[in-house]
């Protein structure tokens, strides 16, 4: 995209799910749609004025046409930081105190202001990937990667994640190890819900021996989970609770815990902690919900991060599961007869 920028501007990448007068301003379709559907044939940008008007409302004041303007706008500076080569910070700066990593674009524009390492090294990378596309010979494109590797661990090797971070990281995202718990919780809500309701209405289970199982798989699944939040904390270096996707994953975590501490006797507490995390976890996984480990924001940059979000994030899991137990005993106890009531007490 960089290298071929003319190309790749009239290829369908920006997703355009917004609002219908959006789609109307930019005469396109709802679906993927090009970069350069967004300018008028001398160049200008078909929303600048909408734009422009939306930025400078009150946040309060947005409306969905508004946002949805925003959201896109978005999109498209990213677009452009990547045709640009801008959103490609990939040179760290020598003897910067603040460890300023730089692009090829930064370059382009200062050249006199960088070594020669930095000044010539992305074009003879594309040149590189342009000789190597005629001879498939690949290994001259990766050594210059390679030499890349190197120089950023010389400069800036104290910002840069460790070997085992990164390995740590790559374990972490190719098993999607709260995507796969996610269906471990939800199959076992599934099924022990049906043998709670089996063991309550037509005594045909021994509750008391489905719930001990059902305890032992949970408890695997938590010993799995609490390693997969410490994977997460070793790799970003922080707690794991700092964003929206870090607070869904550690509010399932304490559901199960507390269905642990409070349910380990109980078929129906446990059936009502995997339902319960399953769907929190149903949640951490939308688009919305950006699962990227990131640097912290500098209002986080606190020991308060680990004591006072911890305590107020991780108590919704032990109210959710309160919650959603005294409501399963209320229906319990509206539906089921007379003589099976003192049964459903054992929720």
């Amino acid at each position: 995209m960089i290298d071929d920028p003319m190309i790749w501007e009239k290829v369908p990448l920006i997703q355009s799910g917004m609002h219908p007068e959006i789609l109307k301003i930019l005469n396109v379709k709802e679906g993927l749609i090009s970069y350069h559907d967004f300018f008028e044939e001398d160049g200008s940008y078909k929303l600048q004025e909408k734009i422009r008007s939306a930025q400078m409302m009150n946040p309060k004041d947005q409306g969905v046409f508004e946002k949805a303007l925003i959201k896109i706008d978005e999109k498209v500076n990213i677009a452009n930081m990547i045709f640009s080569g801008r959103l490609l910070r990939i040179l760290p700066v020598e003897q910067d105190d603040n460890h300023t990593w730089i692009s090829p674009l930064d370059v382009r524009e200062a050249p006199d202001h960088f070594n020669p390492f930095i000044r010539d090294y992305f074009k003879q990378y594309l040149e590189a990937i342009d000789e190597s596309r005629n001879t498939q010979d690949w290994s001259k494109p990766n050594a210059l990667l390679d030499r890349l590797s190197e120089y950023q661990y010389q400069v800036n090797r104290e910002v840069l994640p460790s070997s085992a971070q990164v390995k740590a990281e790559l374990f972490l995202n190719d098993w999607n190890i709260f995507g796969k718990l996610r269906n471990v919780y939800g199959l076992f809500g599934i099924i022990s819900l049906f043998a709670f309701l089996g063991s309550v209405l037509f005594h045909k289970w021994d509750r008391v021996r489905i719930g001990k199982i059902g305890f032992l798989i949970l408890l695997i699944s938590f010993i799995i989970h609490t390693i997969a939040l410490a994977l997460r904390w070793y790799i970003s270096g922080h707690a794991p609770w700092s964003n929206g996707y870090e607070s869904m994953i550690y509010i399932a975590w304490t559901t199960v815990m507390a269905g642990l501490i409070f349910s380990r006797t109980s078929l129906g507490g446990l059936t009502a902690t995997a339902v319960l995390a399953a769907t929190v976890l149903l949640v951490a996984g939308m688009s919305w919900l950006d699962p990227e480990i990131t640097p912290l924001v500098p209002v986080l940059k606190s020991y308060w991060l680990t004591i006072h979000v911890s305590m107020e994030a991780g108590s919704y899991g032990f109210l959710m599961l309160g919650a959603v137990i005294g409501m399963l005993n209320l229906l319990l106890l509206i539906f089921i007869k007379e003589k099976i009531k003192s049964a459903s007490l054992l929720l």
